[in-house]
């Protein structure tokens, strides 16, 4: 089956690493598998996705679509296309129009009901056969819309693009966090940036690095080099946004991160602190089952509330993270936590096994009429 996922921009986010997790699974369980879109000069995924055989079918453009990359699209005779909802919905109805190919939208977000024109959720019931989403709230949301358009939840399938490798017991306390630099996702990882230096009389070994992009990287960077001048010595890296984090896992200590990230981390073998805008906590046992549902402190929505309902918001707390790392230094022992981390992973594993999903996604693809 030639599979086509349509990209808007080749930024990294979200929506294209799904992109990148889906396509490679469907490529490693035989099918023929391109990725299109305009390059808007960002950095991209476009070599992890060749790495895995997929087809990269790129134009530099000021446009969602072109021509050039219409024919490019034509000529790749897919049988289904893949979109998001939002940015790139749009150019799969160019796309769909040509070939008669079946489109499947994937929700990365809630529907938004009140938005309008191409991208409105009347031009989104119009132009698909499927809809898909990997989160089970924003699932909630789909079937409250009348349509008999086929809704199903589906994994990302994460484990073809982890590493796993041992624990190392080291003379440095790694700490790795992951996520866009924003107010709302980052004031905790913006708290440990600022107080690193005082943070280090309770871990002398502190070592901190930040990966993430976003509008306030400079200010970052900034508070980075103010806290690094203060402590006498570099502790603080902020690394900026990179293409694949599976060689700072291999680094890190203890991982600070939500969402498909804090999936990596764990599946990479490694301890995580899980939180978005919404904080979670320390990674366990008991809460594990908890942390797939709500995406690792992605989401607030219904299930989140229910389950929870005394949140914390790391706006109004952002000192949380930096007190629970210095509550997980005093308590580590490198035994104990490797064990949980190999216990984690385990349990994690079959949640988000790339072939199992990809054979999946391609069983719903039957329910199209």
């Amino acid at each position: 089956m030639n599979i086509l996922f349509c990209c808007e921009g080749f930024i990294v986010d979200g929506v294209t690493s799904y992109n990148l997790y889906m396509s490679s699974a469907l490529q490693n369980i035989g099918h023929k598998v391109a990725v299109i879109g305009r390059w808007a000069g960002f950095k991209g995924f476009q070599k992890r996705h060749e790495k895995h055989g997929v087809t990269v079918i790129q134009s530099l453009s000021l446009t969602v679509s072109n021509s050039q990359l219409l024919k490019q699209g034509v000529d790749f005779r897919p049988d289904v296309i893949v979109t998001d909802s939002r940015r790139a919905f749009p150019f799969s109805q160019e796309l769909k129009k040509l070939t008669g190919a079946s489109v499947v939208t994937v929700f990365h977000d809630p529907p938004q009901l009140d938005r309008k024109g191409k991208r409105g959720i009347t031009s989104i019931i119009n132009g698909s056969d499927l809809w898909l989403t990997s989160e089970k709230p924003i699932l909630q949301e789909l079937n409250k819309i009348k349509t008999d358009i086929p809704k199903h939840f589906l994994q990302r399938p994460i484990t073809n693009m982890v590493d796993p490798k041992p624990m190392v017991e080291n003379n440095s306390f790694s700490v790795l966090c992951l996520g866009r630099l924003s107010r709302w996702k980052s004031p905790g990882i913006r708290y440990l940036v600022d107080n690193a230096h005082r943070l280090q009389k309770d871990i002398p070994a502190l070592k901190l690095y930040i990966i993430g992009g976003g509008r306030r990287l400079i200010t970052f960077k900034l508070a980075a080099a103010k806290t690094n001048r203060k402590a006498g010595k570099k502790i603080v890296h902020i690394l900026g946004t990179k293409i694949d984090p599976t060689p700072w896992f291999e680094k890190a200590t203890v991982v600070c991160a939500g969402a498909t990230s804090a999936i990596e981390a764990i599946l990479s073998n490694r301890p995580v602190i899980a939180f978005s805008g919404v904080w979670m906590g320390p990674i366990t046992e008991e809460n594990l089952e908890y942390g797939a549902k709500t995406h690792f402190g992605e989401r607030d929505g219904d299930i989140y509330t229910a389950m929870n309902p005394q949140l914390i918001y790391l706006n109004e707390h952002p000192d949380i993270l930096a007190n629970s790392l210095v509550e997980t230094y005093k308590k580590w022992d490198q035994k104990t936590m490797t064990d949980r981390a190999e216990l984690l992973k385990n349990r994690l594993f079959p949640r988000f096994d790339s072939k199992i999903i990809g054979r999946e996604f391609i069983r719903l693809l039957s329910t199209i009429d």
